[in-house]
């Protein structure tokens, strides 16, 4: 990497930290067309971002969607990056929020391969193990509706289980533990899918006491109603304390 790009790169990752978006993208769109693939997924970073103000309409917002999708798809045929996969997951799930629940469904499986493939380049990545994770338990715990509609759309329609969402959550956790109150949360409610009661105990209380911040307190709240609901049950030690996950390395026995 020239020296020049280097020190566009720290700069725009200083303003990146200072909530200065647009002029990430400003910085940055000027070199787009280089096979920088550091610049490219920052670019992707920033229009992601960008995303959040409350002014877009959602036709300015699928414009922003596949400009960013443009600039990673290309970025494809230059080398296998991580982030340039990671953020591909992430705006093709963004995508799909916007255009509808079929849309979302149809995607699954695309939205999968990109995050196992950005695991797969870098498994330490905090982001795509919650992200994996995330989908998994999504995937187990479709509705009758939203599974009715992926046979329409797939042979075979995208599966997951438990299990592996909370492999992956858990891998998240060790990465950067107790820094994320929704893989916390996501983490008590596997647990609870799983018959793993006392840990989810564990993993939900955890949410109630570290949820200090104003988005933090409805899974706080969430937290509150599952444990409530545990303990409205006379659960004996041997329910408790289930080795449901001995095959991924981890049993309640503590």
């Amino acid at each position: 990497m020239f020296q020049e790009e280097k020190e566009v790169i720290a700069l725009a990752d200083k303003l990146f930290d200072e909530n200065k978006y647009i002029e990430v993208y400003e910085l940055l769109n000027r070199q787009k067309f280089e096979k920088n693939i550091d610049i490219k997924w920052r670019i992707a970073r920033s229009l992601f971002f960008v995303l959040d103000s409350e002014k877009m309409n959602d036709s300015i917002r699928q414009n922003i969607v596949e400009e960013a999708m443009d600039i990673l798809n290309s970025s494809l045929a230059i080398e296998d990056n991580p982030n340039i996969y990671k953020w591909l997951a992430i705006m093709t799930n963004y995508n799909s929020g916007i255009e509808g629940l079929e849309s979302r469904i149809k995607t699954y499986p695309l939205v999968r391969e990109h995050l196992q493939k950005a695991c797969d380049l870098n498994p330490n990545d905090f982001c795509v193990n919650y992200m994996l994770g995330k989908l998994c338990y999504e995937l187990a715990n479709l509705s009758w509706l939203q599974k009715t509609i992926a046979k329409y759309f797939f042979e075979e329609p995208p599966k997951a289980t438990y299990e592996e969402a909370y492999a992956y959550l858990v891998k998240a956790e060790e990465l950067q533990p107790r820094c994320f109150i929704p893989n916390v949360y996501l983490l008590g409610e596997s647990c609870v899918k799983l018959k793993m009661f006392y840990r989810a105990k564990y993993y939900l209380t955890l949410v109630i006491n570290l949820s200090k911040e104003k988005g933090e307190q409805k899974y706080a709240n969430k937290a509150k109603q599952i444990i409530d609901k545990l303990e409205k049950y006379d659960l004996g030690k041997d329910v408790l304390f289930c080795n449901y996950l001995n095959g991924y390395g981890f049993t309640d026995d503590v």
